[in-house]
């Protein structure tokens, strides 16, 4: 009998088949798991049109836990961008075209996950560099 999935196992399991997913439609990889202070981009690639694509995964390991972007509120949507600014400035990349992409991942015990990718999930708030 094996034990249940921790929740940051099924966190790890949906990151990897997002990275995956994103690898497959031709994104390139660019950081995985940055933090800054107590907050976390779960994925940063580059678009196969140039944009800078700040990527927060959503894993399910239960069926109708509701859409990916509905488990996004306001506060954590100001986090992301607050770190998606500090990561521009870390890296010298305010200038580049950028988006917030969500994917959304059901995790199944055997067989492919389903998989939904929103790319522009939210809008920068225009303030800093975004």
């Amino acid at each position: 009998m094996s034990l249940p999935e921790s929740h940051c196992g099924a966190g790890r399991r949906g990151e990897d088949h997002a990275l995956d997913h994103l690898l497959a439609k031709g994104y390139r990889l660019v950081r995985r798991n940055y933090r800054f202070g107590r907050g976390e981009i779960d994925l940063v690639v580059d678009a196969p049109n140039g944009a800078l694509v700040f990527v927060e995964v959503k894993a399910n390991r239960v069926s109708g836990a509701g859409r990916p972007l509905e488990r996004i509120d306001a506060r954590k949507i100001r986090r992301l961008q607050r770190l998606a600014q500090r990561y521009c400035w870390q890296h010298g990349q305010e200038n580049r075209d950028m988006r917030f992409d969500v994917v959304g991942v059901e995790l199944r015990d055997q067989g492919k996950p389903d998989i939904e990718h929103i790319e522009a999930a939210f809008i920068p708030d225009g303030s800093g560099y975004l």
